[in-house]
């Protein structure tokens, strides 16, 4: 009842945001871009500064929540380097929020058990099946402290939602059948999405480019996941966005900004259109000045016409947003499952 009941706020807060201009009503928290794994496929490590003081972060939810904002997924770098994490997770559970956790799952073992019963859903980053996930990520022993993580996850906290999360690349589109069968193994399900590459996000940060496959392999490998989720196999895209893929047409309008705001690590909330201009700071700026300013208003209307990202978050939620039938049911079954 407790997920049923997350869904239909969700659709709620769509259907008011497009009716009324209600929204964002998710926060995307990259909480620190501080990682001790060398992941080819990540913009999101580098040099940036970091609010540490929990309780300005906790002061920031507490407006979030004022303004409608009903979920928060932290994220980074690597979050559980992040000395407040639990503290700040613990406070967005008693205010309400629905939240969520992306980790690459090496520290997940010392953390498990507070986790369990501190998020909603947790993601772990995995590319590769089996210890040479070692190997692509540049850590001894990230593939074992993964599961180990995982699995004492499910058995502290049986009903929480564990996904995987695999970036498919040139480095690892042999192996998409060998994750969901390790899934199948762990009784979880898996997520795959395109590379984003470009510049780095932060200072001293790494470029992502000559990674993603030619668009015909991209499509071979996007359908034969298609073909394992119509089979019913544990994963979770929508048929909508491996389709875009499968037939080489990534083609969507892009509603994020009127879902989510991205905090980085320093309060800044990120403007995806123009890097230099962040929209304001949520540790200086009152909240409701960042989501009524002429900046927020440029990149709702500018986003329209952007269809840059290829990640699940922002494609699947631009979907949701203009209810794709099939995203909806989708979504529907990833709460429910």
């Amino acid at each position: 009842m407790r997920r049923l009941t997350y869904f239909l706020r969700a659709v709620r807060k769509v259907l008011r945001a497009r009716l009324k201009g209600e929204g964002p009503f998710f926060v995307s928290h990259l909480i620190t871009a501080r990682c001790f794994a060398r992941c080819p496929t990540c913009l999101w490590r580098g040099d940036v500064p970091e609010e540490k003081d929990v309780s300005k972060v906790l002061k920031f939810y507490r407006e979030a929540r004022e303004e409608g904002f009903v979920s928060t997924t932290f994220w980074g770098g690597e979050p559980l380097l992040w000395e407040g994490l639990l503290e700040v997770m613990e406070g967005c559970r008693k205010m309400g929020f629905v939240t969520g956790l992306i980790t690459n799952g090496y520290l997940l073992p010392r953390y498990a058990r507070d986790l369990a019963h501190l998020a909603d859903f947790v993601i772990v980053s995995v590319d590769l099946p089996s210890e040479e996930h070692d190997r692509l990520r540049g850590v001894e022993g990230m593939f074992r402290r993964a599961l180990e993580g995982i699995s004492l996850l499910s058995e502290e906290n049986p009903g929480l939602k564990v996904f995987l999360n695999t970036v498919v690349s040139r480095l690892n589109f042999h192996a998409v059948e060998g994750m969901v069968e390790l899934c199948e193994e762990l009784g979880i399900s898996v997520t795959f999405e395109s590379v984003d590459e470009g510049e780095p996000q932060f200072r001293d940060g790494p470029r992502v480019e000559g990674l993603r496959l030619p668009r015909e392999e991209e499509a071979e490998v996007f359908g034969r996941i298609r073909r394992m989720k119509r089979e019913g196999r544990p994963v979770n895209n929508s048929e909508s966005y491996l389709r875009m893929f499968e037939e080489g047409r990534v083609r969507y309008r892009c509603h994020l900004p009127s879902i989510s705001v991205r905090v980085e690590p320093d309060g800044n909330v990120t403007n995806c259109l123009d890097r230099k201009h962040p929209l304001g700071n949520v540790y200086r700026d009152r909240l409701r000045d960042i989501l009524e300013g002429e900046r927020m208003r440029w990149l709702r209307r500018e986003a329209l016409g952007c269809h840059r990202c290829v990640d699940t978050g922002t494609v699947e939620s631009s979907l949701f947003w203009e209810f794709e039938p099939e995203v909806v049911l989708n979504t529907l079954r990833l709460f429910l499952g």
